[in-house]
């Protein structure tokens, strides 16, 4: 199970399953995730990506943008859309606290 910016995500069906009867946070799942060599892929309850974390490294911190599947590769954007904003909670958060829940992820 992933938390992200109190959202909680799902490596797989089992766990989201399990997440309805014994709820993280007092929620259910938000989606689903999974890890990559460069971060962290994120995916709504119908399996399509919409968000990525890019993990930090020694040139840029972690920082969140939207992805899609285009042609059967991933495609990123280069900042987040306004509705996956709204998705993961980000609406009312500035960027900083948006980078600081990016950090926190892989601090975990």
């Amino acid at each position: 199970m992933l938390i992200f910016n109190d959202r909680a995500y799902c490596q797989n069906d089992k766990e989201f399953t399990e997440s309805l009867f014994h709820p993280i946070n007092g929620r259910t799942a938000n989606g689903f995730y999974e890890r990559t060599g460069g971060g962290i892929r994120l995916f709504n309850l119908q399996h399509e990506l919409f968000a990525f974390i890019k993990s930090p490294n020694k040139q840029t911190e972690a920082f969140v943008v939207s992805a899609y599947n285009y042609a059967g590769q991933v495609r990123y954007m280069h900042a987040l859309t306004s509705t996956a904003e709204k998705y993961l909670g980000f609406d009312p958060l500035t960027y900083s606290e948006m980078y600081g829940a990016c950090a926190a992820v892989f601090q975990s």
